[in-house]
């Protein structure tokens, strides 16, 4: 047996976990949970792997590792394709395709891993792959699965035509291999320093498959060192993703500390300082910034009438309204509770008059709670304060205050006219009386 083996399982398996053990914390779930899959395939081609490498084990104990070890990297790199193109996992048709077009292949990786070597079964293979081939490129009308699927094949083809069995099963899954790592490509942002890893070592992977019949045949000194080089990419994929979704993790934390996790506009963190950049900005280059602080009216009773999801809705359809009425004219946060802040560069009074009836708009446009409220539609108006600086204040924190101060003070207004109103009715009823 050889030993140096257990220590890349034992390492895998200790990655595996790991993986096991943060899945909750990802965003994509799913295509995590794919990509744990395709891994824990890896990690049964290891055991079979060492059970290949037995020198006492049966010859049918031999071949049935081989070709246990061949199909599950082939089952693996489908699974890694998948969990990279979330498009495919989305539509069940297209994974049936994708799955339908992988069993000849399997079938033939099966049989050359038992050390089958009739060509009737490997022509079969490739007539029934090519007539899948068709039938689903047709339904499906896409070039793209056409043009995939015919490399392969007729790779295949050529070489067993060739009589060249070893390398028509290991260019099949370098070319799966070469197509996780074109996938990984575009789906991973960029930015990533982990998806230089993972695209780098599913290419690595993919060349060490194309490379190795070559190598077994034409340069056996290199085998170990090819070898090598094989079983490492698994370690450098698998710690690519981790930094990934350490990445991940990471962005959507510093996201979270300046943005609203309920509506996605800024916060008040946020807010604050592009408010203090613009005002820094306004005085060197003397133009004008105003403040507008805006407080919901009627959201009180919606909350309290219909509960929390209902106020949660209604905030993020009001969010998402001034959001689209405000991105033209600056920046919308929302400060806390029902209130909102909007402020905007180079604005004069008039054109602030102007501003505010857009905003008072967009709060006013009513809002559909969806089916689980029968579809009931609501609507809320809002309190507005301006103030501008330099004209009313020089200061961030005074140019708040006072926008805060007019708010508050049109909201007193708007409830004292309802009261009055109200009693006037009551006066008008006792009359009529």
């Amino acid at each position: 047996m050889n030993y140096l083996l257990l220590p890349d399982f034992f390492a895998m398996s200790l990655l595996v976990g790991v993986l096991l053990a943060v899945r909750q914390r990802h965003r994509d779930r799913e295509g995590l949970r794919l990509w744990i899959g395709g891994l824990m395939l890896i990690l049964a081609e290891c055991a079979a792997h060492i059970i290949y490498m037995l020198r006492d084990a049966p010859l049918p104990v031999h071949r049935a590792a081989h070709a246990i070890a061949l199909d599950a990297y082939l089952l693996a790199g489908i699974l890694f394709v998948f969990s990279a193109v979330p498009s495919l996992r989305g539509v069940p048709r297209r994974m049936l395709v994708v799955c339908t077009n992988s069993l000849p292949l399997l079938v033939m990786l099966a049989y050359y891993g038992v050390d089958g070597r009739k060509p009737a079964v490997y022509w079969g293979c490739i007539v029934i792959g090519a007539g899948v081939k068709m039938i689903s490129c047709l339904r499906m009308r896409s070039w793209l699965h056409f043009a995939v699927l015919t490399i392969l094949w007729g790779s295949i083809a050529y070489f067993v035509f060739e009589a060249q069995y070893r390398n028509a099963v290991y260019v099949s899954l370098a070319l799966v291999y070469l197509l996780c790592a074109i996938a990984f490509y575009q789906s991973l942002p960029r930015s990533s320093r982990g998806s230089v890893a993972v695209i780098g070592g599913f290419a690595m992977w993919a060349l060490c498959f194309a490379l190795h019949p070559w190598i077994s045949q034409k340069h056996p000194q290199w085998n170990d060192f090819a070898r090598e080089v094989w079983d490492m990419q698994k370690f450098i994929i698998t710690v690519g993703l981790l930094v990934v979704m350490l990445e991940d993790q990471l962005s959507s934390s510093e996201w979270l500390a300046r943005h609203d996790e309920l509506t996605g506009l800024p916060n008040r963190r946020h807010f604050d300082d592009r408010l203090h950049s613009l005002l820094v900005r306004a005085g060197l280059e003397h133009y004008s910034v105003s403040v507008f602080t805006l407080d919901l009216n009627g959201f009180k009773q919606v909350n309290d009438t219909l509960g929390h999801d209902a106020g949660d809705i209604l905030l993020k359809a009001v969010a998402m309204s001034l959001a689209t009425t405000a991105k033209p004219l600056g920046l919308v946060a929302r400060q806390g509770g029902d209130e909102f802040s909007v402020v905007v560069a180079g604005a004069d009074e008039m054109e602030n008059q102007h501003i505010r009836r857009l905003l008072l708009e967009a709060v006013e446009e009513p809002v559909n709670l969806g089916p689980r409220y029968a579809d009931r539609t609501v609507r809320v108006s809002a309190s507005i304060g301006v103030a501008m600086f330099p004209l009313d204040a020089e200061e961030q924190g005074a140019l708040m205050r006072l926008a805060d101060q007019r708010m508050y003070q049109q909201k007193s207004l708007r409830d004292s006219l309802r009261r009055n109103r109200g009693s006037s009715e009551r006066v008008a009823q006792l009359q009529s009386v």
